[in-house]
């Protein structure tokens, strides 16, 4: 390599790395929390959705993961872009890899858009706080698609921002923006309650201020703004269009499967080909029925809507940052104050647009639930956080802003200098003769991360996820599984951890001629009734006990037996 050219790649890795102090806080953070996440992504055991990913779809590659659903568990998007990791053939980097990315690149994407509308340390604060929620924390690198769907939330954020800004406008913002909104409704269907809100929030923003510019242009079609909110139209209806015809693949699959089993279908037997070639509409519609009929998601009657529906939001908060769900809720409050104020009062700041996203999501998220009576799951609400993280952000700019224009009239006045009476949206603090002069505007950034400390040495924060998971794994390498003729799983758990930790597939599930038996304790009660009844291949009236007795108690916990030959 010539000294040129060294010198050149000397020069751009400089211009890379971070110069202020904030951003070299964040990188040391990043860097802290990659290694983190690292570490968990190899000490965590899978949970069952993880496993039912890895084993059904991750494992038998990207074209059969792009057009199986035969349950609400298959994240597609997720499936197919972890399906090609496996081809490394490390099972914990095919299931968890994609995530750990999008781990790491939640993370900066927070900073990036939070630097752009916040100042006084607050966007280094927004990452510390965002990587303390627990929610956050537990399905960082889960191998399921949660995690990157927040990347896709927090992507198009970022390019709503610069589509919104006046001034030049890159036409590859809209493609950025409309492709982070396909691919987050590809990897979750639920991102939906996302979708929307992000957009309509800059669809608002555009309208709004095209109104208020009209007597500036002379035409509509000269007006920067409605131009821009015609493209933001033609971004939404191009990516609905898009999204429809990846999910349409799904259901021409799950459709034609249907027909050709169905007795009654006029379709029975015949192939799969047949079915799509003679009859595609009839198979997308049954399969987009399908789809539909088979959520988990349930409506529920008014009466118990509304007894379920506090409770439900409390555990959200909860779910955010454990035993602080009333400051939460008391920080959402204030913030959506500000939000309200700022959107009336000072539309032309550069966060109005922030403002919307928050405002919009969570009167959206709102609707939707009022309308329908439903109670998600929390773990779809991961991108929750984030908004969270802003109305926190909110709140605390404005108590920052608040506190330095009493600081500065104060301290102008013991000058003989009358104060200048202008809000600014972000404002400077008249610097003393001290040195800790203006110092407590950083207060509560120092008190986020305090609460990080405290949230990261929390023995929950870290602590294994699926218990009986674990469980089964540890015992499973007590058993030496590759060294068995034949080994009997007795629940899926254990065929799935198998597969996922040894690549065995195992289907025998009867005891009779095994070498190798895990028995969960629970199968000793004839009236068992409990939470994992429904993973059990055999019950206590099922097993055969005389053969079992025939083989030797090789390990045994509170919660499991291995019998081995």
């Amino acid at each position: 390599m010539s000294v040129s050219a060294i010198a050149k790649t000397e020069k751009k890795i400089n211009e890379l790395l971070p110069k202020s102090p904030e951003g070299m806080a964040v990188t040391l953070f990043v860097i802290a929390m990659a290694s983190y996440y690292l570490w968990r992504m190899f000490a965590i055991s899978p949970n069952y959705d993880e496993l039912y990913t890895f084993y059904y779809f991750i494992s038998k590659g990207p074209l059969y993961s792009a057009v199986h659903w035969p349950l609400p568990n298959n994240h597609v998007g997720y499936s197919i872009l972890s399906s090609m990791l496996y081809r490394f053939g490390n099972s914990y980097i095919a299931l968890r890899g994609v995530s750990y990315v999008a781990a790491i690149a939640n993370l900066i994407l927070v900073y990036r858009i939070c630097r752009k509308y916040y100042s006084h340390a607050i966007p280094f604060g927004a990452v510390v706080l965002y990587a303390s929620m627990q929610i956050v924390n537990d399905y960082s690198v889960l191998g399921r698609g949660y995690t990157l769907a927040t990347t896709c939330f927090l992507l198009s954020i970022y390019y709503i921002g610069y589509i919104c800004r006046l001034g030049t406008e890159k036409k590859s913002y809209y493609f950025l923006f409309g492709g982070t909104l396909v691919l987050g409704m590809y990897i979750v269907p639920s991102s939906i309650y996302w979708v929307v809100p992000v957009w309509a929030s800059g669809a608002i923003f555009l309208f709004i201020n095209a109104m208020r510019s009209k007597g500036v242009y002379s035409s509509i079609s000269e007006n920067i703004y409605y131009g821009k909110l015609r493209k933001l139209l033609d971004t939404a209806v191009v990516s609905m269009t898009i999204v429809i015809l990846l999910y349409m693949i799904i259901w021409l699959a799950i459709g034609s499967n249907i027909l050709v089993t169905s007795e009654n279908s006029g379709f029975f037997e015949l192939s799969h080909f047949s079915v799509i070639m003679k009859a595609p509409h009839k198979a997308i519609l049954t399969g987009m029925r399908y789809m539909i009929s088979h959520s988990y998601i349930q409506k529920l009657s008014l009466p118990v809507f509304g007894h379920r529906i506090w409770s439900w939001f409390m555990s959200l908060l909860n779910s955010l940052v454990p035993k602080f769900s009333i400051m939460t809720l008391l920080f959402l409050l204030i913030s959506l104050g500000c939000l309200f104020y700022e959107c009336f009062k000072h539309f032309e700041y550069s966060r109005t647009v922030i403002n919307l996203v928050v405002i919009v999501n969570l009167m959206f998220l709102g609707i939707v639930l009022l309308s329908l009576r439903t109670l998600p799951y929390l773990r779809v609400f991961g991108y929750i956080a984030f908004v969270i993280v802003l109305c926190v952000c909110t709140a605390l700019e404005r108590l920052i802003n608040v506190s330095i224009r009493l600081y500065n009239r104060r301290k102008l006045s013991a000058k003989g200098v009358e104060g200048v009476k202008s809000h600014e949206e972000i404002e400077t603090v008249e610097k003393g003769d001290k040195w800790y002069s203006g110092i407590g505007v950083y207060i509560p950034v120092i008190v986020i991360v305090i609460l990080f400390i405290f949230r990261f040495f929390d023995p929950g924060f870290s602590c294994q996820i699926a218990e009986r998971e674990n469980n089964v794994f540890n015992t499973l390498y007590v058993a030496e599984v590759t060294k068995r003729q034949s080994i009997a799983v007795l629940d899926c758990d254990q065929q799935y951890l198998l597969k996922f930790g040894w690549n065995i597939d195992c289907n025998k599930t009867d005891v009779k001629g095994a070498d190798c038996v895990l028995l969960d304790k629970n199968m000793f009660n004839p009236n068992y009734n409990g939470d994992d009844l429904w993973k059990f291949y055999q019950t206590y009236r099922t097993i055969d006990w005389d053969y079992l007795s025939s083989m030797h108690v090789r390990y045994e916990n509170d919660k499991f037996i291995l019998y081995t030959k």
